[in-house]
């Protein structure tokens, strides 16, 4: 099917109606001319050379060539190019230990950056198998999708910190289930499951998870990191990670948990070493085990088709040159209008041809970019590209590719949402809809990512690594939508729990206020004296002087008594 990239353009072939119409009516002036020199039949014979068909014959041919140039202008072009390619392999899935425990320096620079390297250089070697990422420390998640695109699973790979996991901790068991459901093959003995991590599990059970996994047909490998004396845990602001008692932190290899994990999954466990990591010969042993057949679909771009509509217009204008409106002479009428249309087509097609050169420069230029890890120059360039061709189908999809890798996942979800329905080809369209529906669940677009999977299962149905993907989106957005409502339940406790605070706060104040009118009552019948009879207001008040009376007679005997002081001997 023909796609148009710049329709903007077809208004030309709306004005070729009105160029007939002027050229009618000028044929018409002309015959109006020649009435006044006398009647045509008797002038006709004064004139053997002039044709009647000629110059129609002339503005038809330039007008179909008008017709042409402006289809070519309009750019047509047939599906995109897409290369498919068969492959016999086996999926294999590298979990990668994330927790804080893998910023330990016992192997250089640390544990984590060391694995990286190691799996960067693992991707480097591979050619028919397909690889996924997998990160986790409390929790797991998959990171890139099983895929043969080794050049974004290496871009990926360098995104990846303790901060990929929100969560801390040793998950191994989550791990192991996260890669059971990523898979995209459900034929036994082709699936392997890499983990690469210091064995520390400190959440779930990792034994019976790793049996699970054997069950289904999946070996599970294990890769130790550390060293069994242990190293503490720099942190990122400096000093060493300490305990709530505030010991220092020492991460040690757990090598038991790790055999035994290998063991129930039926692989091997391989202690890394700074020079021999070891997963270049768990990969041979991998390599051993049943192969299978899968398709590879790489977008190129589209057949561009408007070099033929120029020819086709090119040959209009010259044969309309080399007529003559004269009888006899087909081949002495230049006229300068004719050739400087045939110049102006050739040289249109000629720059165009080179625009859509310069446009996929554009996008030779960010590939390069993107193959070498600069980000930042193959969004210019693939922006760039858009610039020049909004409809490219591989400048938009690779721009979606790297805004992904950057971590822009909105912006990356909303660019590869459009690329499917520039599409008319069932399988590219199957596949750019399985490609939109691994961004939208990278930006956590659950709900959207489903309906992208639908729509591609929808033409082809029998995807299973899109049946696999669909599964783990429902369950996400089941899982968030699950955690909404625990979270609303919860803000709702909160609330509720708050209101009775307040309550409380309230009837407290309130008994408060009550205690103090109670005191301030009790203070009042204090202050007030009594109210008592003038009798016995008398009688009181000859009592008190009575006392006085008293008082004043002792005082008095007091002071006649002489006490003498008595002499006693030295105090020296």
């Amino acid at each position: 099917m023909i796609q148009l990239a710049q329709v903007q353009y077809l208004w030309i072939i709306a004005a070729i109606p009105l160029l007939l119409v002027v050229y009618g009516l000028y044929r018409r002036h002309g015959r109006k001319m020649l009435r006044r020199f006398g009647d045509p039949e008797l002038l006709r014979p004064l004139m053997p050379s002039v044709s009647r068909c000629k110059g129609w014959i002339k503005i038809s041919l330039f007008c179909a060539g008008i017709f042409f140039f402006a289809l070519g202008l309009s750019r047509p072009r047939t599906g995109a190019r897409v290369k498919e390619m068969k492959r016999t392999g086996v999926e294999i899935i590298i979990a990668l230990d994330v927790s804080n425990s893998m910023l330990a320096e016992d192997y250089t620079p640390n544990r984590l950056e060391r694995a990286k390297l190691a799996v960067s250089r693992l991707a480097d070697n591979l050619d028919r198998d397909k690889i996924g990422l997998i990160v986790f420390a409390g929790d797991a998640f998959v990171q890139l999708p099983v895929t043969t695109d080794y050049v974004s699973a290496k871009l990926f790979l360098n995104t990846i910190n303790t901060g990929s996991v929100p969560r801390q901790g040793t998950a191994l068991g989550q791990a192991i289930l996260t890669g059971i459901r990523s898979f995209s093959l459900d034929t036994p003995g082709s699936r392997a499951l890499i983990l690469i991590t210091d064995g520390e599990n400190h959440e779930d059970d990792a034994v019976a998870a790793a049996t699970e996994a054997a069950g289904q047909g999946i070996r599970v490998h294990c890769i130790g990191i550390g060293s069994e004396f242990g190293k503490p845990i720099p942190m990122a602001g400096g000093g060493l990670l300490k305990d709530e008692e505030g010991n220092t932190v020492v991460t040690k290899l757990d090598e038991k948990t790790l055999m035994d994990v290998a063991r129930a999954g039926g692989g091997v466990y391989v202690r890394a070493g700074n020079s021999d990591f070891g997963l270049q010969g768990i990969i041979d042993s991998v390599h051993q085990m049943d192969q299978q057949e899968f398709q590879s679909v790489v977008f190129e771009d589209f057949n561009e088709q408007y070099m033929y509509f120029f020819g086709i217009a090119f040959f209009f204008l010259f044969m309309e040159t080399l007529i003559g409106e004269r009888k006899g002479r087909r081949f002495k009428s230049f006229d300068i209008f004719s050739k400087t249309a045939v110049v102006f087509v050739f040289l249109t097609a000629l720059s165009l041809s080179a625009s859509a050169q310069a446009d996929k420069k554009d996008i030779r230029d960010g590939n390069r970019a993107f193959r070498r890890g600069n980000l930042e120059k193959a969004l210019l360039d693939y922006h760039r590209a858009l610039a020049k061709d909004s409809t490219s189908l591989k400048a938009r999809y690779n721009l979606a590719n790297t805004m992904h890798l950057g971590g822009d996942f909105q912006q990356a979800s909303a660019t590869m949402a459009s690329v499917p329905d520039s599409l008319h080809i069932p399988e590219n369209k199957a596949d750019a809809w399985h490609n939109s529906g691994n961004f939208q669940l990278s930006a956590k677009q659950y709900a959207e990512s489903i309906e992208a999977y639908k729509n591609a299962l929808r033409i082809r149905p029998g995807d299973m690594e899109t049946k696999t993907n669909l599964a783990y989106a429902q369950k996400m957005l089941k899982d968030q939508q699950e955690q909404q409502q625990q979270q609303q339940q919860q803000d709702q406790q909160d609330q509720q729990d708050q209101d009775k605070d307040q309550q409380d706060q309230n009837k407290d104040q309130q008994d408060q206020d009550k205690d103090q009118q109670d005191q301030n009552k009790d203070q009042q019948d204090q202050e007030t004296p009594p109210k008592i009879s003038p009798q016995a207001a008398q009688q009181m008040l000859e009592a008190v002087q009575q006392k006085e009376r008293e008082t004043q007679e002792k005082v008095n005997k007091e002071k006649a008594r002489a006490v003498v002081p008595v002499r006693t001997g030295k105090n020296w």
